[in-house]
C-alpha cells in the first residue's frame, strides 16, 4: 500500500514537471535550455515526491493496522510518532485512541456499576426487546423462573416466565410505550403475589420494556398483622370496657351495700387492665418510632436480675415459682430502666408458664463485643410453627390463651433491645421449656437523650 501511495505521488510530481515543460513550449520560451530545466525540474519533483509521499504511507499503514486492533477489542494500541506531516496523522491518531480507551472504560464501570445494582437488587428485573426476547435478567429474576442464565437470554419471555398475564402487561407497553404498566399477578403453582411492572424504555437499544417483579408475600403478611393488630386492640379494649359496664348496670339495679367493695374491687380490676394496656401501647409505639432516648450507663446485670427478681416476688411467692441468678457478673452499658423492663419482662413471662415449684434460670455469657443474657424456664415450650411470631405485638401461642396479659411484654422486649444495638432471640421444644436470650454490646451504640 505504501508503495502504490508513493508511486502515486511520484506520478504526480512527474505530471507536474511535464506541465511546466508544456507551458514554455507553449509560450515559447526562447533557447533549448528550457527544456531541459523543465526535463530537471520533472525528474527531481518526481524523486521528491517518491520520498514525501512514501513516509505518511507507511504511517497511514500503521495507522490503519492499530485501528483494526482497537476494533478486536485491544484499546491500549497506539502507533510510533513520525516527524514531518506523517507526525500530524500519527499524534492525531494516538490523541483519539486515548480518547476512546477512556471513554470505553467510563461506560464499562457505569455497566459494571448498573449490573452490580441489578445483581444486588431482591426484585426479579427482566429486559425485553420488541419481539419479546430476553437481552438481560438479573440472578433474582432466574431464581423467581427457576432457570439458568444462559439458557433464558435469547428466548422469548413467555417461555421462560410461563406466565400470560405478565407476558400481556409486556406486549401492551411495546404497542403502547407511552406509559408504563402495572399490576398484581398470582405467580407459578404456589400463586406468589407478585407486583408486576412494566417500563418502557426510549432510546434502549435493544431493550424495549424493563419489567420489574415485587414479591409482595411479606407486605401482605404485615398487612395482615396490621389488621390482627386492629382486631386485637380492639378486642383487649371492648373486654375490660364490657366488664365495667357490666358491673356499673348491675351497681345501677342495686346491690347490698356489703357487695358494694367486692364490685368496686372488681371494676377497679378493669380500670387497671385498661390503663396498663394504654400505657404498654403508648410505651410500644415511642420505642418503634425511635422517639424514646436512652441514657446509657455501667449497668452490673447480676444486681439488675436481683432487683427484677424482687418486683416479681409476690406472684413468684403465690406460685411457688423460684428464680436462680447464674453467674451474671457481667457489666455492660445501657440504659438501666430500659433494662430493667427488659428484665422484668422475661422474667415475668417465664414465671407465667413455669409450673408450681419450679425454678426460673437466669446467666450471662462474654461473646467478646456483645453479653448474652439467657432467661429459661421449664413450661410447656413453643411450637416450631410459633417461633418466629414469639415477638410480635398480641400474639399468644396456644399454651398461653389462658393466661392474663395482653401479648405486649415480648414485643416491649424485642424493640427496647434493639434500641440498645442488639438482639432478642428464642430457642424452645414442646414439652422442654423455653429459652429467651437478649445480646447487648458492651459498649452503648443507641441513640442517647439530647442533653
Amino acid at each position: 500500500m505504501n508503495r502504490d501511495l508513493a508511486l502515486r505521488g511520484a506520478l504526480v510530481a512527474l505530471g507536474s514537471g511535464l506541465a511546466g515543460l508544456g507551458a514554455g513550449l507553449l509560450l515559447r520560451e526562447p533557447g533549448a535550455i528550457w527544456v531541459y530545466v523543465s526535463i530537471a525540474v520533472a525528474i527531481a519533483a518526481t524523486v521528491l515526491g517518491y520520498l514525501l509521499f512514501r513516509r505518511p504511507a507507511a504511517a497511514l499503514r500503521e495507522v490503519v493496522e492499530a485501528a483494526g486492533r482497537i476494533a478486536d477489542g485491544e484499546l491500549a494500541q497506539r502507533v510510533p510518532d513520525q516527524p514531518g506531516p506523517a507526525g500530524e496523522l500519527t499524534n492525531a491518531f494516538n490523541v483519539m485512541a486515548g480518547r476512546v480507551e477512556q471513554l470505553f472504560e467510563s461506560v464499562a464501570a457505569e455497566q459494571a456499576r448498573l449490573e452490580a445494582v441489578f445483581d444486588a437488587s431482591e426484585d426479579a428485573m427482566v429486559a425485553v426487546r420488541a419481539d419479546t426476547t430476553i437481552p438481560f435478567l438479573n440472578p433474582a429474576a432466574v431464581t423467581l423462573f427457576g432457570t439458568t442464565m444462559a439458557d433464558a437470554i435469547g428466548r422469548p419471555l413467555i417461555e421462560i416466565a410461563r406466565d400470560y398475564e405478565i407476558d400481556a402487561l409486556v406486549r401492551r407497553v411495546v404497542r403502547e410505550p407511552g406509559r408504563g404498566q402495572n399490576e398484581v399477578v398470582n405467580f407459578g403453582p404456589a400463586r406468589t403475589p407478585l407486583r408486576a411492572a412494566a417500563l418502557p424504555i426510549r432510546d434502549g437499544g435493544a431493550w424495549a420494556v424493563l419489567l420489574v417483579l415485587t414479591d409482595l408475600t411479606e407486605v401482605q403478611r404485615l398487612d395482615q398483622v396490621r389488621r390482627d393488630f386492629l382486631s386485637n386492640v380492639s378486642h383487649e379494649l371492648r373486654t375490660p370496657l364490657a366488664s365495667i359496664r357490666a358491673l356499673v348496670e348491675i351497681m345501677e339495679d342495686g346491690v347490698e351495700p356489703e357487695e358494694q367493695p367486692e364490685f368496686f374491687r372488681r371494676i377497679r380490676q378493669q380500670v387497671d387492665r385498661l390503663t396498663t394496656l394504654v400505657n404498654e401501647l403508648l410505651d410500644l409505639s415511642r420505642i418503634e418510632s425511635g422517639a424514646i432516648a436512652l441514657e446509657p450507663e455501667p449497668v452490673q446485670l447480676g444486681d439488675l436480675v436481683d432487683e427484677a427478681a424482687s418486683l416479681l416476688r409476690p406472684r413468684t411467692e403465690a406460685l411457688r415459682v423460684g428464680i436462680a441468678n447464674e453467674g451474671c457478673d457481667l457489666t455492660v452499658e445501657a440504659d438501666r430502666a430500659s433494662l430493667l423492663r427488659v428484665v422484668s419482662n422475661l422474667l415475668d413471662n417465664a414465671v407465667k408458664f413455669s409450673p408450681e415449684g419450679a425454678t426460673v434460670r437466669v446467666s450471662a455469657e462474654d461473646e467478646g463485643p456483645l453479653v448474652a443474657l439467657s432467661v429459661s424456664d421449664s413450661g410447656p415450650g413453643i411450637n416450631e410453627q410459633n417461633l418466629p411470631r414469639v415477638f410480635e405485638r398480641f400474639y399468644k401461642g396456644d399454651a398461653s390463651r389462658a393466661e392474663p396479659g395482653v401479648g405486649l411484654g415480648l414485643a416491649i422486649v424485642k424493640h427496647l433491645v434493639r434500641a440498645h444495638g442488639g438482639t432478642a432471640t428464642v430457642e424452645s421444644k414442646p414439652g422442654a421449656g423455653a429459652t429467651f436470650t437478649v445480646r447487648l454490646p458492651k459498649e452503648f451504640v443507641g441513640r442517647r437523650r439530647e442533653t
